[in-house]
């Protein structure tokens, strides 16, 4: 059982300097330092790339909102160069990226609604570095002599490798060090804590977009299990995106339904064919937390959702977890901003 006095984070700002040396010298991969002021690290393709050892200017091409939730857990904010795709922006689903980092309103919008991205634009920035998680952009930035790191994600701990990569990239070795522990700590302890409880006692829960009748990512099975639960979709959820149609929702029956946003929750409740689904008649219908990124999908704070699924699926269990705290704490640890409980209510509720 997690307890109100303390959070994951307070662990790791005790970490002591032997466990710390330890860490950072076991890892794999490190970046090279050169006597040009250049460090030359080894990206998610393998390949080699050079990059300034002060790094003032960087921009992120591709899944923007994801790449700047990597940049903000590295406390590089400040650095990014371009602001939102106007997609995202009219959105208006991202406003905390705007929080973690104001200034990226007064940043030039060089990527399209299409993905691509303005080179024109791109080149007057000149950044230090790109980076992003599409090969043809490597292709692009890299005939025109930007640097540019190529960064991944499949699985769902491969977080953890991006960050230490982007520690090399940014001599942020410790930093990235403390992610991948707060990481691994926090996504263990639901699993602990509900360790003793047979599979037909632990609730059955759908992560999806009720609008799109789809799972968007096999993400999602790995929050619920690793919060405790049983992911009801696990088994049909082969390639990365899942689409599935009424008679299959009405089969799976979970007890606990996560929506990818706020506004459907009225038009589940509403959707008379749905009335007999077990979360439907309990009123245990929720919409994904929204921060950097939804919450749902993949973003530095992968960690902060799969603690949020353990609370709202075992409320009694939880009960004494302070999530609001629990946020607040990685936001200041990690993306060095200061936010309210307001706000961390706001985020926790989807509504932002």
């Amino acid at each position: 059982m997690m307890k109100e006095t303390s959070t994951v984070l307070k662990a790791f700002i005790t970490l002591s300097f032997i466990a710390l040396l330890a860490f950072t010298c076991g890892c794999t991969g490190q970046g090279q330092a050169t006597d040009s002021g250049t460090t030359v690290v080894t990206d998610m393709a393998g390949r080699e790339v050079v990059v300034p050892k002060n790094i003032d200017s960087i921009v992120t091409i591709g899944s923007v909102p994801v790449l700047n939730s990597f940049m903000f857990a590295m406390g590089q904010g400040g650095k990014i160069a371009n602001d939102l795709p106007e997609s995202f922006i009219k959105g208006g689903r991202h406003k905390y990226q705007y929080v973690f980092e104001p200034n990226l309103k007064n940043k030039p919008t060089i990527q399209t609604t299409t993905g691509d991205f303005n080179l024109e634009e791109l080149m007057k920035i000149n950044p230090d570095v790109a980076f992003t998680m599409s090969m043809p952009s490597v292709d692009k930035l890299e005939k025109n002599g930007i640097p540019v790191v190529y960064l991944s994600w499949t699985d769902a701990e491969d977080v953890k490798d991006l960050l230490l990569l982007l520690g090399e990239v940014f001599g942020e070795q410790e930093k990235a060090g403390r992610y991948v522990r707060y990481f691994d700590e926090a996504t263990a302890r639901p699993g602990k804590a509900v360790a003793s409880l047979p599979d037909d006692q632990r609730p059955r829960v759908l992560c999806c977009s009720y609008k799109g009748m789809s799972v968007g990512h096999k993400i999602a099975e790995w929050y619920i299990e690793k919060a405790g639960g049983i992911a009801v979709a696990k088994e049909a959820h082969v390639a990365e995106s899942l689409q599935f149609d009424l008679e299959q929702l009405l089969a799976w029956d979970p007890d606990v339904l996560i929506l990818s946003s706020h506004d459907e929750i009225p038009l589940v409740y509403n959707d008379t064919r749905l009335s007999g689904v077990s979360a439907v008649k309990n009123g245990k219908v929720y919409a994904t937390p929204v921060g950097a990124h939804y919450w749902i999908q993949r973003t530095s704070e992968t960690p902060l959702m799969v603690l949020w699924v353990a609370k709202t699926i075992y409320p009694e269990q939880f009960k004494d977890f302070d999530m609001e705290a629990e946020v607040i704490a990685f936001y200041k640890e990690f993306y060095n901003c200061d936010i309210t409980r307001e706000q961390a209510a706001e985020i926790l509720s989807g509504t932002a």
